[in-house]
C-alpha cells in the first residue's frame, strides 16, 4: 500500500486544537440543535455565513462556471492562471467589511469541503485583521516558519470539524470498516488516514509507529483491527465515565467539558473574566468560580 503523507505534530499543538474544535463544536450544536455526532461540514458552512460576513469565490483555470454552487450561499466565480491554480486550494483574505475566501473548484469535493473548513479555521481562530496575514493553502511547497504553525492548526481542526471525535467513535463501535466511514463522512482516504492515525495517537495514546500499523490494517479491511480498535474505544471512553468527566455551563450558554472551558477562558480579557465570575456567583457554579479565579490570577501575573 502507498503510503499516505502525514505530518506529525506534537501532542501539545494537538490537544490545544482538539480543545478549539470541541469549543467550535459546541457552539454549532447549541444554535443548530444538532448534535455533535450527527454534524457535518455544511452545517458548520452554515453556522459560519450566519456568523460572519463572507464571500466565498471559486476559481480554475479553465470552466467559467461553478460546479459545487450549493456548498455555499451566493458564491462568485473566476478564472486564474494555471500557475495559481495548480500550487494553490485556498486563500482567505481578512477585510474589515467582509471576509473573502477563494477555493479551487477544480479539486475533488472531499478536498473542496475540507478546504473550506481549512480556511474557515483560519477566518474564526487566526485573528487576521490582527496578524494582518493573508493564508495561501498550497498543493506542494514549502511554508514559512512564521505560517506553519497556523497551518498546522488550520489542518488539525479543519480535520477535526470534518469528522468529530463522537461522530468517528460512534463509527469505530459499530464495526464500521475503513470504507464505509469514509463513505458516510464523506472524507478522502488520505484524509481519513490521518484522522484515525491522529485520534490513536494522541487521544487513544498509542505509539505512531502502533497507530500507523492499526490504520493500514483497517485500510486493508482486517476485521480483528475493527475489533481491537472498536475495544480501545470503549476502554477509553469506560475509563473517563469511571472518572466522571466533568462538564461544566458558562455564560454564553454552552455546556463543554473542563479542558474546554479552561480554553476558553484563557481566552478572555480581564473585564471578560469578571463578567464570567459574576455569572458563576450568580449561577452558583463553584467549578467556574474557581476556574475563573485561576485563569485572573494568572493574568496578572
Amino acid at each position: 500500500m502507498k503510503k499516505v503523507e502525514y505530518r506529525v505534530v506534537d501532542s501539545n499543538v494537538y490537544n490545544k486544537c482538539l480543545n478549539l474544535a470541541n469549543e467550535l463544536l459546541n457552539q454549532i450544536s447549541a444554535q443548530s440543535q444538532i448534535p455533535i455526532a450527527k454534524i457535518f461540514p455544511k452545517d458548520i458552512i452554515l453556522y459560519f455565513e450566519s456568523s460572519y460576513d463572507i464571500n466565498f469565490s471559486f476559481f480554475e483555470s479553465q470552466k467559467n462556471k461553478i460546479i459545487y454552487k450549493d456548498l455555499v450561499h451566493n458564491p462568485d466565480f473566476i478564472i486564474l492562471d494555471d500557475s495559481l491554480v495548480n500550487r494553490t486550494s485556498g486563500l482567505t483574505i481578512p477585510k474589515k467589511e467582509r471576509a473573502l475566501v477563494f477555493i479551487n473548484q477544480s479539486m475533488p469535493l472531499t478536498r473542496i469541503k475540507f478546504t473550506i473548513l481549512h480556511e474557515l479555521t483560519h477566518l474564526h481562530f487566526h485573528k487576521l485583521e490582527d496578524n494582518k496575514k493573508v493564508f495561501n493553502s498550497k498543493f506542494s511547497g514549502k511554508y514559512s516558519d512564521d505560517v506553519l504553525p497556523f497551518e498546522d492548526e488550520a489542518n488539525i481542526i479543519a480535520s477535526l470539524l470534518f469528522c468529530s471525535t463522537q461522530k468517528l467513535e460512534m463509527l469505530l463501535t459499530r464495526n464500521y470498516s475503513f470504507d464505509k466511514i469514509r463513505v458516510v463522512t464523506g472524507m478522502s482516504i488520505k484524509g481519513l488516514h490521518s484522522r484515525l492515525l491522529n485520534y490513536l495517537h494522541h487521544i487513544i495514546g498509542l505509539s505512531n509507529s502502533k497507530a500507523l500499523e492499526l490504520v493500514l490494517k483497517l485500510r486493508d479491511n482486517d476485521y480483528k483491527t475493527t475489533i481491537e480498535i472498536k475495544h480501545l474505544v470503549n476502554n477509553k471512553n469506560n475509563h473517563l465515565r469511571k472518572h466522571k468527566t466533568r462538564l461544566i455551563k458558562i455564560s454564553r450558554g454552552f455546556i463543554i467539558e473542563q479542558s474546554a472551558c479552561i480554553s476558553f477562558l484563557k481566552n478572555l480579557s480581564m473585564s471578560e473574566l469578571i463578567t464570567e465570575l459574576e455569572y458563576a456567583h450568580s449561577t452558583k457554579n463553584f467549578v467556574l468560580v474557581q476556574l475563573v479565579m485561576n485563569e485572573y490570577y494568572q493574568k496578572q501575573q
